[in-house]
């Protein structure tokens, strides 16, 4: 075979490819005829609902997409551009909003387009963006003080953290109040071992929270506080329960273990 004849051959494979091949698809599902120009969707209606389910606190609108811009005064279209969803039903397109921001194009029926601009319950929101506030970790009082103790003897650690904190946070247009006290304490003696109580422990002579070091050392020490017992409340409403417990890690401080040495004193 001629090397003229095997490139005819080569060429003649190549456009049987090219003819056969799959088709491509249009705006959203819609299968194009071939080499038209086509325009993709970046979500679906289940990608959406999952995105809302992972930003439960933001804000989520559609705006549809026109054919040739002419919109009635609540921006729907006069000529939508028209596609097809993924279950298969007729939709139009729509660009997806997050908080303001473009974020992204979806296929939508007219019933999942209004599904999107319907918030989560309140309630929802707030039990998830009562882990994500800032509530403060325990301050750790150690007795004796000046970051030293004997070894053998009771050394005393307590907290003042004791009573309900508030904060107070905008979401979905509404004020919210969150409040919670801590529940439990855990305490970290540096040494290995720790214990957790639902006492922040108190000032000696009272050893509510005590612990006999065993040997000389240097050891970091530390409290975390388990917040509980929450409620919020919603524009000035009556109070509502949060189910939900959170840890909060409190900062460690260096602690010396010594051994008390008898001195001999003239009196």
């Amino acid at each position: 075979m001629s090397q003229l004849v095997r490139l005819q051959v080569l060429a003649c494979i190549v456009c049987v490819l090219v003819l056969t091949g799959p088709a491509a698809h249009a705006e959203c599902g819609v299968e194009a005829e071939l080499g038209e120009v086509v325009e993709q969707c970046d979500k679906s209606a289940g990608e959406i609902e999952a995105e809302k389910a992972k930003y439960p606190t933001a804000k989520w609108t559609v705006r549809q997409l026109c054919k040739d811009g002419g919109r009635n005064p609540e921006g729907i279209c006069f000529n939508p551009q028209e596609c097809t969803t993924v279950s298969g039903v007729p939709g139009t397109r729509y660009t997806l909003f997050k908080d303001g921001e473009n974020d992204g194009t979806a296929c939508l029926s007219a019933g999942e387009a209004d599904a999107v601009d319907d918030p989560p319950p309140i309630r929802v929101i707030v039990i998830e963006a009562f882990e994500r506030l800032d509530w403060p970790p325990s301050h750790l009082i150690v007795q004796p003080v000046g970051g030293k103790t004997l070894v053998n003897l009771d050394t005393n650690f307590y907290t003042s953290n004791s009573g309900s904190r508030s904060i107070s946070v905008r979401l979905v247009e509404s004020e919210v109040v969150v409040t919670a006290r801590p529940i439990s304490y855990q305490w970290n003696f540096g040494d290995g071992t720790s214990t957790t109580t639902t006492s922040p422990g108190a000032p000696y002579p009272n050893l509510d929270v005590a612990h006999v070091y065993e040997q000389v050392d240097k050891v970091a020490v530390s409290v975390d506080t388990q917040y509980g017992d929450a409620s919020f409340t919603v524009n000035g409403g009556p109070p509502e329960s949060i189910p939900s417990t959170l840890w909060v890690a409190g900062e460690a401080q260096d602690l010396e273990i010594v051994e008390a040495l008898p001195q001999l004193v003239l009196r």
